[in-house]
This record gives structure tokens, sequence and C-alpha cells, in this order.
């Protein structure tokens, strides 16, 4: 496909039908441009095996609408898919033939291994996960993957989806004891697990609302769900608190769509359980999962796993935030250069390295928005873009670098909740290296041609050598100077060397 030509993929749930736009920034990361979602509610009633007929009523109404969202983009690709609801319909055929006859659109029935590989997909191109399991309950089907250096190794789907399993096992307002127990139980003897794995992500649209009651129930100081860990007990007691409300009682909270009041208490307590199976003592929220999975099987179709997420998620942030890449790049070199200078000085070690060359990556990332308040700009694009494979400690961390690189000391207080005790020194330390690192590189293009940081008896001392004069470049070192040395405890002296 071309880089300018967006793609559209559909997800015809049991429970949603939603649409995702989305266009390539770089070969490992593409932007959003659109998404809608219709709480079609396929699969409901589906006991018999046959879709009802205020079901298909429904799912046509909701692919009217995402088709002719799709179609107004020009998409050079719509992928249009169906899931648990499709799968297991006798009458499936007699939906497609009436979605295809309004839309024009061909929905394809994924397998439940294609259904798991696209979930994996958008899970593992996303996050950091190496090794661990995914759990993504739909309204149909609860998916249970397990992944071994960022392979899937295996795949189980059971109908024990939030809609499937309110509707077998749940008939009680709130229900009774004995139906969350024959829920849990219906997990234990249907999913089979291998070996434990501490690390879960959770996936899909349960999972994010989950999240969203968490976030509100906690004061979460941050308002991204993506990369969200919620401890196993905090969890637990969330399910507790669904499965004892009445379906009324969750419509009433506003962190909860009311579109899934009646059934999010099954989601919980399936990923309850599913927390127990898999030894898993936290579970993270992952934001992407089937649609961008498909999104990456169209837009790198001979190796969909990217390599290296955080990089790509970087360098994606930065092209979409109109970073000049070769002066950016002139700074992250100087950043390394002067963090493995002043060693021992900081003690930090190669996570911190690595957060301080991400924010260096990101030079000028808020100055297409406003040029007086750049960074604060930069601060809130880190905040709230998609960046992936970072914990949000390390999302607030390369924030602050960002925010308060010019001057000042970094104000993590509203954070705290997520930061370790010893990130306020790290925070200051690293803000000042990235802004001694971009004061060298004051003019773009840079004059600079050489700079190197020298940690002697005497103090650090920073090389300079240039074409031409470098008053600017000076000068620019010389209001950083007095932060570095509060921050290191060491006297610095800036030298000129002949061209």
């Amino acid at each position: 496909m071309t880089a300018k030509r967006p793609i559209a993929v559909v997800d015809t749930g049991s429970n949603s039908v939603r649409l995702l736009v989305v266009r390539r920034l770089t070969t490992g990361a593409f932007e959003v441009l659109d998404e809608e979602k219709f709480d079609a509610r396929l699969g409901q009633g589906q006991d018999s095996g046959n879709l009802t007929p205020a079901g298909i009523e429904r799912g046509l109404r909701a692919l009217r609408v995402v088709t002719q969202v799709a179609q107004s983009y020009q998409p050079s690709a719509l992928i249009a898919v169906g899931t648990e609801a499709l799968r297991r319909a006798p009458n499936r055929d007699q939906f497609l033939e009436a979605v295809f006859r309004e839309t024009g659109v061909e929905v394809r029935v994924l397998t439940a291994a294609e259904e798991a590989q696209a979930s994996f997909l958008g899970t593992v191109n996303s996050t950091s996960l190496r090794d661990g399991h995914i759990v993504d309950v739909g309204g149909g089907s609860l998916e249970f993957m397990r992944v071994e250096r960022r392979h899937l190794v295996s795949a189980q789907s059971v109908p024990l989806g939030a809609i499937y399993a309110t509707e077998r096992f749940l008939h009680s307002d709130p229900p009774t004891g004995k139906e969350v127990r024959a829920l849990r139980k219906a997990v234990r003897q249907q999913l089979a697990v291998q070996g434990r794995l501490p690390v879960l992500v959770g996936v899909g649209g349960a999972a994010r609302s989950l999240a969203r009651l968490h976030r509100s129930k906690s004061r979460y100081p941050l308002r991204r769900l993506h990369g969200m860990v919620i401890q196993r007990r905090e969890f637990h007691r969330i399910a507790a608190m669904l499965v004892a409300m009445t379906a009324e009682q969750r419509r009433k909270i506003s962190s909860i769509n009311t579109a899934r009041a009646d059934i999010i208490h099954a989601a919980a307590i399936a990923i309850d359980e599913v927390m127990d199976l898999a030894g898993a003592g936290a579970i993270e929220v992952s934001g992407q999962g089937l649609r961008e999975g498909l999104a990456w099987m169209e837009l790198r179709p001979g190796q969909p796993v990217l390599p290296d997420v955080r990089a790509a998620s970087i360098e994606g942030l930065a092209r979409a935030n109109g970073v000049d890449a070769p002066g950016a790049a002139d700074v992250v070199a100087a950043a390394a250069r002067l963090f493995d200078a002043t060693r021992a000085l900081h003690s930090l070690g190669n996570d911190d390295r690595e957060i301080l060359l991400a924010a260096a990556r990101l030079k000028g990332a808020g100055m297409h928005i406003d040029y007086y308040n750049r960074d604060r700009h930069a601060e809130y694009l880190v905040h709230s873009g998609a960046l992936h494979g970072f914990t949000h400690r390390e999302v607030v961390l390369l924030a602050a670098l960002l925010r308060w690189a010019p001057d000042g000391v970094p104000d993590l207080s509203p954070y705290r909740a997520v930061l370790a005790p010893e990130d306020g020194r790290r925070a200051t330390v690293l803000a000042a290296l990235l802004g001694v690192a971009q004061a060298a590189h004051r003019r773009t293009p840079t004059p600079l041609r050489s700079f190197a940081p020298v940690l002697r008896d005497d103090g650090l001392q920073i090389l300079l050598r240039g074409d031409g004069a470098l008053d600017a470049e000076v000068l620019a070192l010389e209001r950083q100077q007095k932060r570095l040395e509060t921050a290191l405890g060491v006297t610095l002296q800036v030298h000129l060397l002949p061209a």
C-alpha cells in the first residue's frame, strides 16, 4: 500500500461492531485517523445457535454506519471480519449476504486461531510483552494465549465471553454465589494452563472498561489506559464489587459504559479466574488488540511482529509531531556521551540511559503546537500520545524530561502513585543532562562538529569543536551550567577547540 492511503478495519464482534482507520507513519508505526463503535449485541439471545432477528437488524445497522465512515476515507484496503457470534451461527450466511447486499462489503469470519493471531499481534506490537499470557474477553468468546519470546505458542478459545457467560450462568440480578461459582468452574474446566507465567495482559473492551473503573476508584494520576497495571488483589476487589451490584447499580457508575453494565461483571469474574489460573500477580491493560493486529498484517505482511516496540513507537510519535530527525539525532549522540562520561557521578543505570535517549529523540515535539509553550505541549504529547512499550512510570519520567530540560527542577508530585522514591533525583539529573545536550545543539543545522564531555579530577569539561563561531552554543551551555553542577555535584567548564 502507499504511505498516504489509509486502511480500514471492521471487527464484527458478538457485542460490538468496531471500526479502526489508520495511516502508516513509518515502517513500525501508524496513526489512528478515526474510530467508531456500535453496541450491536449481535450475539445476544444466541442460545439456540442462530442469530436472532433483532440481533441481525442491529448488526446490519451497525455495519451500514461503520462502512459508510470507512469508505469516506477511500482506504486502500477495507478489512472486515467476524468472530465468535458468526462462527457459531448456523444462519450466518443469511446475515453475511444481507451485509454484502446493503454495504458491498464482504465480512470474512475468522477462525479461532486467526482471531488469536490478530489479537496477539495487536498486543505484542504495543507492549513490552515477551513471555506471558494474553486474555481477551469479548462478547462471545474468551481467548487465552501463551507467548514465549514474543512468539504465540498456543491459543485457546472458549465460549465464555461476557454475553454468553451472563446468559448461561448469571441468571439472577445480582447473581447468586452459586451462579458465580459455576462460571468460575467453567473457566477452570475449559482452559488449560501448562506452566504458570507471571505476566498477564488484558485485551479488549471489557479489560479497558475495568481499567477505567480502577482509574476512577483509585484516583489514578494518568488518563491513559494502555499500559495500566492492576494488582491481583485490587482486581479481585473490583470483580467482587461488580458481582454484588444489580445491573441498574452498575449503570450508575460513570466510568462503566451503560451498554456493558449488564455483562461487565461476567467479564470481571472470567478475568479474575484467569489471573488465578495463570499465577498472575497483576494484569496489564492493552489498548490495542484484534483490529490493530489486522492492521499490522496489512502494513507489514512479511514481518508483522515489530523487532523493537519502543524504538518504533518513539519514531512514530516523532514523525506525527514534526520532530526534526537529524537535529534530534545530534542531541541523542550528545546526551549518550554526557551520560556515559558522568556515570561515576550519577550512578544511574542503562534503563535510565534509555529514557534519556528516548526523550532526546523527541526534541521539539511540541513546537508545531505553540513555540512559547512547546515544552509543556511535549509533556502532554508523551502523556497522551501513542507511546508503546513503556511503563506508566517511564512515561511520566520521559514526559518530565521534555518538560523540564530547558530549566527548573522537575515537579513529579502529581504522579507519586506510579513513581519510585528515588525518581525525583533521577528526573532532576536526567533533565539536566538533556538540557546540556540540547544547549550544545542550539542551532539547526548545528555547526558543532564534536561534543566531548570529559570527567577529570578538577571537574567536568565539555570540549567543543565547530565550523565557525560557537557563541550561541556557549551561551546556551552557560545557562545550563549551574543546574548541571547542582545535579551532579561537579564543576563544569566549557572549552572551545580549534577548528
